[in-house]
């Protein structure tokens, strides 16, 4: 399987510190000082997975409303048969959605094994991968929601049109 070219940067970039953090340590340089270069990393990592989290929470946001209008037409007798998925392109949209939020999920996970594998701990890096993680099964819950309640939805409807469409077939005299 390949690898992530984000993992695979950070991987590399982690290894060649730890190996400047030895070459540093060696040459007498405080190992506070000479494990500098990892925090540095770690910190631009956290920054920029605040910011993912961030973004991934703006689109559970748009997933949330989604569903509450779904929700609302499935509700209402006289629009319960509008918005039918025929295709099923919003529910393939939906598990593109879900598919790319579980491989950053899985990316995130790789980078803190790797910062583990080299003997770094950072509670920062903890609480951004938790607060990741957190925001991505939500949202992936949240999608998994809307994706049953478009098939419930779909399903109704289409019933409630073919019961419409034998009704009005009754009707017409031949």
């Amino acid at each position: 399987m390949r690898q992530d070219p984000l993992s695979a940067g950070i991987g590399d970039m982690l290894q060649k510190f730890r190996k400047m953090e030895s070459w540093m340590r060696r040459f007498g340089i405080p190992p506070v000082l000479a494990r500098m270069p990892v925090w540095v990393l770690c910190l631009h990592y956290c920054l920029m997975m605040r910011g993912k989290t961030a973004r991934i929470a703006k689109v559970a946001e748009r997933i949330e409303r989604w569903l509450d209008a779904i929700m609302a037409l499935s509700r209402q007798d006289d629009s319960r048969t509008e918005l039918i998925d025929m295709d099923r392109g919003m529910r393939n949209d939906i598990e593109s959605t879900k598919r790319t939020l579980l491989a950053l999920r899985e990316i995130s996970l790789d980078v803190g094994t790797m910062f583990c594998s080299i003997g770094f701990h950072s509670r920062l890096l903890d609480r951004t991968q938790q607060g990741f993680l957190n925001v991505v099964d939500a949202s992936c819950a949240t999608a998994t929601t809307l994706q049953d309640a478009l098939e419930a939805h779909d399903t109704h409807a289409l019933l409630l049109l073919r019961q419409m469409q034998n009704h009005d077939g009754e009707r017409t005299p031949a």
